[in-house]
């Protein structure tokens, strides 16, 4: 603010730092006096060395007390009163005398675009009034403040007697007297009564039984006290009206009626009431909801916060266009379909994907209100691969509860160990539970890695002897000199290097429950006869014992070998190969029961999620990898994968480059299958319907690859936009473009 500032004098400047009054004809508001809107530019200044005489002719003709004096320069040096000038007039020399020897050079001067209080206590009857430059300008005589304070204190009463008429309220006001000064159209309108005939009243004659005397005298306020008034019963509030120095000069009373009052609450309550059920609908939504206007977020609800990671309270209140778009992919998707839908009038789509790899329909609706104008734009932010991921649960616990019989008896067994989605598996497990009932010996078969030793715990579990001991033994991992000694158990001092208690073999140890041989065809020849004569005896004796020990167990085989052949070469009993082949369960490799390659990595995936304390996921893309892997190392070299990819990727969203190499899309995606020489398919590309759905997803992504948006690659395919990005969602395509 520039400053009025006082030559020789060093006061402070005039009307610094006070709220000015508007100037006549700028309207109502807070914008202050401006100097120049009051300033008279017809005074004339003259110089120090003009004579009074000439001064006094200047007085006569522009009707003025005071005259500026300037040097040559047109700067403000002074000022010359009516008194002055005609005092020096009178004095010795009279006429000849000049204006520097009477003019007084303490004056007040003031910048033209200074605003200034015309109530300032400072200011004298006038101000010299200077441009930017310093030069002189023009003058503020006291009637020009004079007529400004006129102009505000007309302004001030208009605004007041327009706040009286307009508030709700009645509004009764007396003078320390008791007498009415005021009574606003509210108050009319309750009491019954015209101001004119109760202004200058006393109050009690006016409104019977006035607590208004009682606060005079008390000089306490009294708020929400019921008051009756004929039929009509009235909520009065009454406080003291005090005086610059304290002493009470009034008393006022603001009333309303309560009737009124009755419908106002209930109105409330059910705008309340409307409001909770607004936000429990929100809060409810399993999709992300935000609510804004044409500028501001309004609502973001937690499913928002959820999907998104973004805390829904910091957003709220935040400028659409100021949201930092480049922190987060979803707020630069708000912010485009906000401006969207603002321009279009109409509900907007787009696909994005998250940093974390999920992806996302962001929808944004309008709100058009009665001229058909944009009010409200409602954003729902939905996450496809969440859906996806609770279709394919669905699906499994759908196929769950259908399944009937021993299949789920097996299954609950398990503990949560095993899966069973092909029929291969299904079939498997049905006969596991017939054979588990009995006491037969059980020999597994089927390639290292597919689940034997998790077949052979489940047998154990269903059978009669559940509460009895599993003891498991790889044949192959014991050296072949300690193979008797670990088997049969030693009695004390059997042998050098013994423990000196003796040690109950794995077949005592297994007594009353089974025995579970993995790997049985890796047993030397010389110990296949003594297994042999125990599974005969079902007895065994240690090793520097005396006496046979009674056994009471079920014997469980497996092997990864063909024992028939093994027979063949003479590497293998044919005694004992009978002997265990009583029943024989094939176990099938995993690349023959690709339907359950799926929920078996979601199940390792949530073991090694909680053993790790992590949350990822597995994509659509790195899933339709595994499903084409070979998978040699079976259940086991899919276990394992699993766990890497979960320690070893760098986000939650797994995808095909968390693979190793062998595994990437380019080595473990064969594409659309070739033909074979002449034209002829070859054997792997017979499947007509896969070959179709191969050669389909190729042309989808390389459409949207050459196009900016699904619009534009439907236009390039030949075929409807919703078709595109239906099908790329199938296939788990990309869609990099807005779906507008």
């Amino acid at each position: 603010m520039a400053k009025l500032y006082d030559h020789g004098l060093n006061q402070p400047p005039v009307g610094a730092g006070c709220d000015a009054t508007r100037s006549p004809g700028r309207g109502e508001g807070d914008a202050p006096v401006i100097v120049r809107e009051l300033v008279r530019r017809d005074v004339k200044s003259l110089t120090p060395e003009d004579s009074l005489a000439e001064a006094a002719r200047v007085l006569v003709r522009d009707l003025v007390n005071c005259l500026p004096v300037v040097d040559r320069g047109g700067q403000p040096r002074g000022v010359a009163t009516i008194h002055q000038v005609l005092a020096g007039l009178l004095g010795p020399g009279g006429e000849a005398r000049r204006l520097r020897e009477v003019m007084n050079t303490a004056f007040q001067a003031a910048s033209e675009d200074a605003p200034f209080d015309p109530q300032s206590p400072e200011l004298s009857d006038r101000l010299v009034v200077v441009d930017q430059e310093g030069r002189y300008g023009g003058v503020v005589t006291k009637l020009d403040l004079i007529s400004c304070l006129n102009q505000r204190l007309s302004r001030t009463q208009a605004q007041l007697a327009t706040i009286l008429s307009s508030t709700p309220s009645g509004i009764i006001a007396v003078d320390a007297k008791g007498t009415i000064t005021l009574l606003n159209p509210k108050a009319e309108e309750i009491l019954g009564i015209q101001a004119g005939q109760a202004l200058g009243r006393p109050v009690a004659e006016v409104v019977p039984a006035s607590e208004l005397p009682r606060v005079l005298g008390s000089g306490r306020a009294e708020f929400g006290l019921p008051y009756p008034l004929g039929d009509k019963s009235l909520l009065v509030s009454r406080s003291p009206i005090r005086g610059a120095d304290g002493s009470i000069a009034g008393a006022v009373a603001a009333f309303q009626d309560e009737s009124e009052l009755v419908g106002v609450q209930a109105q409330l309550e059910e705008v309340k009431r409307l409001n909770d059920e607004l936000n429990s609908l929100l809060e409810s939504s399993h999709d992300g909801i935000v609510i804004a206007d044409t500028e501001r977020v309004l609502k973001v609800n937690a499913s928002f916060g959820r999907i998104t990671g973004l805390t829904p309270e910091a957003l709220e209140g935040s400028q659409v266009e100021g949201l930092d778009a480049t922190r987060h992919v979803c707020l630069a998707s708000l912010q485009e379909i906000h401006r969207l839908v603002r321009h279009h009038r109409k509900s907007m789509t787009v696909l994005r994907k998250l940093n974390r790899g999920n992806e996302i329909y962001v929808t944004g609706s309008p709100v058009l209100d009665r001229h058909q104008q944009v009010a409200r734009v409602v954003l729902n932010v939905r996450d496809v691969t969440e859906l996806r991921q609770l279709e394919d649960q669905i699906r499994r616990l759908s196929s769950a509860y259908l399944s009937q019989g021993e299949t789920d008896q097996a299954l609950a067994a398990a503990g949560g160990e095993m899966v069973a989605e092909s029929r291969a598996m299904r079939n498997l497990l049905d006969l596991v539970v017939r054979v588990a009932k009995v006491d037969s010996t059980v020999l597994l078969t089927g390639e290292s890695g597919v689940g034997k030793d998790v077949l052979a715990r489940l047998v154990h579990r269903l059978s009669a002897r559940h509460a009895g001991p599993f003891v498991s033994v790889n044949c192959g991992a014991i050296p072949e000199n300690l193979l008797e000694s670990e088997f049969f158990g030693y009695e004390k001092g059997a042998f050098t290097g013994a423990v000196r208690e003796g040690k109950p073999g794995l077949f005592e140890q297994a007594n009353g429950g089974a025995l579970f041989l993995d790997e049985v065809g890796e047993l030397p020849l010389n110990l296949q006869v003594k297994l042999l004569k125990v599974l005969q005896d079902q007895q065994c004796r240690r090793l520097g014992g005396t006496r046979d020990v009674k056994l009471d167990l079920r014997i469980l085989a497996a092997t990864n070998r063909r024992l028939r052949e093994l027979v063949a070469a003479g590497q293998f009993r044919e005694d004992l190969f009978y002997r265990l082949y009583v029943v024989p369960i094939e176990v099938p490799p995993l690349r023959e029961r690709r339907e359950d390659i799926l929920p078996l990595a979601l199940m390792f995936l949530g073991q090694f999620n909680q053993k790790y304390g992590v949350s990822r996921t597995l994509g659509h893309e790195l899933l339709r990898v595994l499903e084409g892997h070979a998978w040699p190392g079976n259940v086991r070299e899919l276990r394992n994968l699993v766990e890497r990819l979960v320690v070893t990727a760098d986000g939650d969203h797994l995808a095909p480059r968390h693979l190793p190499g062998n595994l990437r899309p380019s080595c473990a995606d064969p594409g659309p299958a070739q033909a074979a020489p002449g034209g002829v398919p070859g054997r792997e590309s017979l499947n007509l319907k896969q070959a179709k759905e191969d050669l389909e997803r190729r042309l989808i992504a390389q459409a949207l690859g050459q196009s900016a948006t699904t619009r534009e690659a439907a236009g390039l395919l030949g075929v409807d936009h919703s078709t595109v990005v239906r099908k790329a969602q199938r296939y788990g395509l990309s869609v990099a473009g807005d779906s507008q």
